[in-house]
């Protein structure tokens, strides 16, 4: 029985309305300033557009969401949106889901399953601490949802669970499909391709890893070399790049990823990368994109899994922000104290997402 809860919270409530946040080409630095180095006449100014409303999907008393929400993933099947989350309660982390009617879209007003849809799992299971980082992709009618589990056998693992509906899954038997986390997945081909974080050779920091497979259940590592590697000293992205998210546009892949210069997990920006082939990727000259909001406001701290799709016209970006008590200068400051994750929303109405397809080689 599929039962529906609809969340009438302050960010669903709240008559439509956004916070501009402009960059120009050349993005922020890592503490907010801008810059430009633009060298396109024809370049726009990107101006992204943070709700009001913001969160959109806030932690709810009471809820399994009641401690935090984090890691959005869209998806539509049919005519039906989905969006994917993580929700905490009583130490662990669930996956649960949102939905709407394709027609009634606008990026804020979802109903939300009342209960997660992947638990953790039993004793000595891959995900019996917590299931989180939802990261989905429709293939042959089946959802295949690709999620990391925390447990004692691995600090993270890539998971799978498959559905029919988008609602019921099955977790995968064999469990987990690679050892990292943070996977994000797609399908082009006939190939799934599954990007995941690991742990630099330091042991200090993340890099992004790609596999790949012709089932969705079998991987292979594609190099032992990341696809999006942390940069070079001095630059935005030199100790970690993580939580990416992928989407598709006029024949070029583009794909949204945090980074730090400083901190394990814990970005204050996002930046761009561009590929033809999900294998080869360039990263945007004008790095970083999006940055953490102002000090005081929900998502000060931190910023992961920026997951874009264009709609109508226009770019929406779901995010999971960190905010509250001390957390805009310590890592996961005041955590769960005053501080927490929650999932927004911002928009961009651009002609094309920074990177021209035509200059993508």
């Amino acid at each position: 029985m599929r039962t529906f809860v609809t969340i009438l919270c302050t960010a669903l409530m709240l008559v439509d309305g956004c916070t501009r946040t402009t960059f120009p080409v050349g993005g922020s630095d890592a503490r907010g300033s801008q810059k430009s180095t633009d060298t396109e006449s024809d370049t726009p100014m990107w101006s992204w557009n943070r709700y009001k409303g913001n969160p959109v999907f806030p932690a709810v008393q009471g809820t399994w969401m009641e401690s935090q929400t984090a890691n959005p993933d869209y998806l539509r099947k049919g005519e039906t949106v989905y969006m994917y989350f993580r929700g905490q309660r009583d130490g662990h982390d669930r996956i649960g889901v949102a939905t709407v009617p394709a027609s009634r879209f606008d990026g804020v007003t979802w109903q939300i399953l009342e209960n997660p849809i992947i638990d953790v799992g039993g004793p000595g299971s891959w995900d019996e601490n917590h299931a989180l980082d939802p990261a989905t992709v429709l293939v042959a009618g089946k959802v295949f949802l690709y999620y990391t589990g925390v447990s004692p056998n691995a600090d993270r693992a890539v998971c799978l669970a498959v559905s029919d509906d988008g609602i019921h899954f099955e977790k995968y038997e064999k469990n987990p499909v690679v050892i990292g986390g943070a996977p994000e997945v797609v399908y082009h081909d006939g190939i799934f391709y599954l990007y995941f974080w690991k742990k630099k050779p330091s042991g200090a920091g993340y890099q992004i890893h790609l596999a790949s497979s012709t089932d969705g259940y079998n991987f292979t590592d594609v190099s032992p070399e990341p696809v999006i590697p942390v940069g070079p000293e001095g630059s935005w992205d030199s100790h970690t790049t993580e939580t990416p998210r992928i989407f598709f546009e006029d024949g070029v892949f583009y794909m949204v990823y945090c980074a730090s210069d400083r901190h394990n997990d814990y970005p204050w920006d996002a930046g761009l990368a561009t590929s033809r082939d999900l294998i080869h990727w360039t990263k945007y000259s004008g790095n970083p994109i999006f940055s953490r909001g102002p000090e005081g406001t929900w998502d000060e701290g931190a910023i992961w899994f920026t997951t874009v799709e264009k709609i109508n016209g226009i770019y929406y970006m779901w995010y999971e922000g960190y905010g509250g008590g001390t957390a805009r200068v310590e890592p996961y400051g005041s955590y769960l104290k005053g501080g927490k994750s929650q999932v927004g929303m911002a928009t961009l109405e651009a002609p094309y997402f920074y990177v021209k397809p035509s200059a993508v080689k």
